[in-house]
């Protein structure tokens, strides 16, 4: 559905007096214009987080705009219009709620297939702090006012971020997922190494695990040449491994690869994004591809050698990468959302990164969730039942 230029929002009065805003709504159409417009912003208030970023959102539409529906929200000062914020609203595509299909708006840089998802994280709005309140509050009238739609959806945002959306829509369904990462403070502090940090039972697993290879070296990728190539290995590392289990890797998707090898190329020479390959002897273990955010490393993706597992090549490289990121002056290492033990096991902090929507009232959301409560019952019911038998 494509979206025209039509007259603009104004926040309450009441509670954006300080600071008024009107809404602009820009079609697909508008991309040159809007993304030079995204770029004087950002430059003008800086970066805040990578996927509010003109390099990010121009990345993303290379690779999916034309599959995604989308438009651009633009917030000006209505006194001055001066642009204060900015940010993508995508229209869902193939979405699910279990086996239903359904409509679906998003607010930053999703909506993918599944199949094709770049799984956005730390997601938030490009704008100046002041409108934070304002800016929110106009795209929350906006969503609730746009017809045809099931739900709307805030994708991978961190809670702080979440808080000013709640203020104005409190009804707001909550996935949260936490995120495990290592702060390097205390190490930076006592001048030592990540190793001396771990408890001593994973102290132990990480000596063992490194043990088991001989000759181990770690290399940083400095150049875009030197990341291109880490990458590319990367990529035969980790669908190599998916495979080997049946599963098709992400990168069996040709979106996602060319949505990658664009921040690649535009990441990588301001230093916003760095490859670590950890080999043995001319042997790659493995490589992890992280993004380099306010001094903080995240870690997007990753290969490792297929075969093995019984030396625990994870451990090994996300080890040595943390060690490699202190040694590189950064401040932690953030394994993003969705944990596993090899996360927690490596970590000593946690944040929540929240997966948010807000259902329009349906008959298909109440059929939904009463036959969710029906088989969480039959189950629960079974499992009294097994337990009262033994």
């Amino acid at each position: 559905m494509a979206v025209t230029n039509q007259t603009p929002l104004k926040a309450n009065p009441a509670t954006s007096a300080a600071q008024p805003l009107s809404l602009g709504i820009r079609a697909s159409t508008d991309r040159v214009e809007v993304l030079q417009l995204w770029t004087e912003l950002e430059q003008r208030i800086g970066h805040l987080g990578l996927p509010c970023s003109v390099d990010w959102t121009e990345a993303w539409l290379n690779a999916y705009g034309d599959l995604v529906p989308h438009s651009f929200l633009l917030a000006r000062n209505s006194e001055t219009s001066t642009l204060q914020g900015i940010c993508l609203i995508c229209e869902g595509v193939d979405q699910k709620d279990g086996p239903l299909g359904i409509k679906t708006l998003h607010i930053g840089p999703a909506g993918e297939p599944e199949a094709d998802s770049a799984c956005v994280e730390y997601n938030r709005l490009l704008l100046a702090p002041e409108f934070e309140e304002a800016f929110t509050k106009l795209i929350v009238e906006y969503l609730q006012n746009r017809s045809g739609f099931d739900q709307w959806n805030i994708d991978g945002i961190a809670t702080a971020n979440l808080a000013a959306f709640r203020q104005h829509e409190s009804d707001l369904q909550l996935r949260i997922e936490p995120s495990y990462g290592f702060d390097f403070a205390k190490a930076k502090a006592e001048n030592t190494t990540v190793l001396s940090q771990f408890k001593s039972a994973t102290r132990r697993k990480v000596k063992r695990s490194m043990e088991a290879w001989d000759d181990l070296s770690v290399e940083w990728s400095s150049t875009l040449n030197e990341a291109i190539d880490a990458f590319n290995e990367m990529i035969d590392l980790h669908q190599a491994r998916w495979t080997s289990v049946g599963k098709p890797g992400s990168y069996s998707s040709e979106r996602f690869t060319a949505f990658h090898e664009d921040l690649v190329s535009k990441l990588v020479p301001q230093g916003r994004m760095a490859f670590v390959r950890v080999r043995s002897g001319a042997d790659t273990i493995g490589i992890v591809q992280l993004f380099i955010e306010r001094r903080r490393a995240l870690l997007y993706q990753c290969g490792w050698s297929v075969g093995d597992k019984t030396r625990s090549p994870g451990v090994v490289v996300d080890y040595l990468a943390m060690e490699e990121c202190l040694k590189q002056g950064l401040d932690a290492y953030d394994f993003l959302a969705f944990a596993t033990q090899h996360k927690r096991s490596l970590a000593n902090m946690s944040t929540n990164i929240v997966w948010a929507k807000k259902r329009h009232p349906r008959l298909k959301f109440f059929a939904l969730d009463q036959a969710r409560k029906l088989r969480t019952w039959l189950r629960e019911r079974k499992n009294k039942q097994n337990a009262n038998s033994k």
